[in-house]
């Protein structure tokens, strides 16, 4: 319930409608729409002030709160008006990150929540972090499934994953080593290099920069490009993992 009231009060601040602050204006009126109590009504409006997506406009009034105004901000205007993805608005993000992928995996799932959380947290180093975390487990997935393939490079492939010290960029380089021969075997939209290599090192280097004490500093427009592009990696890295598992190699008694 509680996302349904968040969504419906940036839904009605967003169509510019009547906005006034006192009891008997917009929280009734989102309490019978809604559905929910006039309480979680109020809980949903300074949530979101805390968030920084709605403020309180006095309109000149002094103390008189009964003619004060609840406003989107900026970014509050940004995430009203969705389809984008859009990390200020945490739950519509992830609504859309699983109807994209129906069954993500749920490792997937908790690091990019981590990343959503530390990116509204304004915690953007843990945002890089969490996110190439994601970035990884997704590709870790996906490797597992071409390495039980009959897919042409599948052996070398389940040798790499179980060397015991084997990293990220490792398991990547040997992946794209293997997987270039057949390219064009694989399904449109997967073969598609040069996406996949410039968003995987664009997560791989932010996460290993960060996730070492080395002093570099990640801000918000950075983050925010980096959640936004991370989907289509996603998208790629189990749609992959899909077409593999459709070829699994036989298993000996």
């Amino acid at each position: 319930m509680t996302v349904d009231v968040r969504r419906a009060v940036l839904d009605r601040l967003g169509t510019g409608g009547a906005s006034r602050f006192g009891r008997p204006y917009l929280v009734a009126t989102l309490h019978r729409e809604v559905g929910c109590s006039e309480t979680e009504v109020w809980e949903a409006f300074w949530g979101l002030v805390g968030e920084g997506l709605v403020y309180l406009d006095t309109a000149g009034q002094g103390s008189g709160t009964d003619n004060w105004q609840w406003h989107l901000s900026t970014d509050g205007r940004r995430v009203a008006e969705g389809g984008s993805w859009e990390p200020r608005d945490p739950d519509g993000y992830m609504d859309r990150v699983r109807r994209d992928i129906p069954d993500l995996d749920e490792l997937v799932e908790l690091y990019l929540t981590e990343a959503l959380q530390s990116f509204n947290g304004r915690c953007y180093l843990a945002t890089s972090v969490m996110l190439g975390v994601a970035a990884e487990r997704a590709f870790l997935v996906m490797a597992a499934s071409y390495a039980a393939s009959t897919v042409s490079g599948a052996p070398a492939m389940a040798k790499e994953l179980a060397r015991p010290r084997s990293n990220y960029f490792a398991l990547w380089t040997e992946f794209r080593k293997r997987i270039e021969p057949i390219r064009q075997d694989l399904p449109d939209g997967l073969a598609d290099s040069l996406t996949l290599d410039a968003i995987a090192d664009l997560i791989r280097l932010t996460r290993n920069e960060v996730g070492h004490p080395t002093g570099r500093q990640i801000d918000e427009d950075t983050a925010r490009v980096h959640l936004t592009i991370a989907p289509t990696y996603m998208r790629k890295m189990r749609a992959l993992t899909v077409h593999f598992a459709q070829r699994p190699a036989e298993v000996n008694e």
